[in-house]
């Protein structure tokens, strides 16, 4: 790293905002001179000696910025203890403030001396810009707090994109890794009892047999497919359940019947890809996997205050103690309420019901959002 590039904003920026600060500077000196000029009998506003002023102050700063930034990274002010620190920066701002004055002087005695303004062989001129010094060097001592303080304040808002950003990418990572498992959670048995269902029906009802296997191609497809996007349309979503649920309703055997309340405003609604597979993978473990008896499974989408409502409830077996039932479910409905909490905080939810204990009920609110990506 080259010397202006230790800054915690482009060198660009810096040079840009102390070109600017001079000249709003100038302007000031100006406006006070053509106000003041015949009250105080200031006489005619001489550019040569005013203007060189603000701009080698500020455009010095400019310089010496690199500097600074790198002694705060290397002291940053929060090193314990704070005595001996504070006392190190009170040393250094002073060595850099009579640098930055006696090498400022000299450039502008310099040019009043070109412009016939100043005579480095008059002692009285010469004993007026030592006695100056002092005092001048007491200034750009409280602009080096001004400037150290900006500094701080810019290297912390740059450490909080920095955090901010790691926790974008972690999420990002996170997402991933979450969707892969949910793409994980199509497990063995399930292949292994739909290819003996696929088995089982040539021979009865060949036409049922070539349905259930290109339901599981199309499954396939979209479950292993590298390049699923994180949000897909409400449509394409239930396409996914849609080809999961009709497996397991020609598995069981016609004892699962699926209804779908899907309006045509909910179709192209964003939602998280593959957010629906465990409610329904949670519905058909309550529901026949558990009972002999014909279990309905409804998915339903509303949009409400802007916000869309999905739902999928079963009347299955159900419990009276539904937290402690969906706390030992496994992944599934806790990836579920993570993978919301993430993409929306707090203006998402997730309830899991089993009213009058038969049954159970998740509904999922996140705001609308149309989605574009139509398959």
């Amino acid at each position: 790293m080259n010397y202006f590039q230790r800054t915690p904003i482009s060198y660009r920026i810096v040079l840009v905002s102390a070109l600017v600060m001079a000249t709003l500077f100038l302007l000031q000196a100006y406006m006070h001179h053509y106000v003041y000029a015949e009250l105080k009998a200031m006489g005619e506003f001489r550019w040569w000696r005013e203007a060189p002023v603000p701009y080698l102050n500020f455009l010095f700063w400019a310089l010496l910025t690199p500097l600074v930034y790198s002694i705060l990274k290397r002291w940053p002010f929060s090193q314990r203890p704070w005595g001996p620190m504070l006392l190190l920066h009170v040393g250094v701002a002073v060595l850099i403030a009579a640098f930055h004055e006696a090498s400022t002087s000299c450039i502008y005695y310099a040019i009043l001396h070109w412009r016939g303004e100043f005579d480095f062989s008059d002692p009285g001129m010469r004993n007026w810009a030592l006695s100056a010094l002092p005092p001048a060097i007491l200034s750009r001592f409280m602009e080096y707090g001004v400037l150290m303080g900006v500094l701080v304040a810019l290297d912390n808002a740059r450490i909080m994109r920095e955090r901010q950003t790691q926790v974008m990418q972690l999420r990002n990572e996170l997402q991933a890794s979450q969707l892969d498992a949910l793409r994980k959670q199509l497990q063995p048995h399930f292949l292994f009892n739909t290819l003996n269902t696929v088995s089982a029906l040539m021979d009865m009802d060949s036409g049922r047999a070539r349905t259930v296997l290109s339901r599981l191609g199309q499954l396939l497809r979209i479950t292993l497919d590298k390049e699923q996007r994180d949000r897909v349309p409400l449509s394409r979503e239930i396409d996914h359940v849609g080809h999961y649920l009709g497996i397991e309703a020609v598995r069981f055997q016609d004892r699962v019947r699926v209804s779908y309340d899907i309006p045509a405003s909910c179709a192209d609604a964003e939602v998280p890809s593959m957010i629906l597979q465990p409610l329904v993978e949670n519905a058909i473990k309550h529901g026949p996997g558990l009972s002999s008896d014909r279990v309905d499974i409804a998915v339903t989408a509303k949009r409400h205050n802007g916000d869309l409502c999905l739902a999928v409830r079963d009347n299955g077996c159900g419990c009276a103690d539904v937290e402690a039932a969906t706390a030992g479910s496994g992944i599934g409905l806790r990836n579920v309420r993570e993978r919301l909490r993430l993409l929306y905080g707090g203006a998402a939810r997730m309830q899991v019901s089993s009213p009058g204990g038969q049954g159970f009920s998740v509904q999922l609110t996140i705001p609308y959002k149309r989605n574009d990506h139509v398959p």
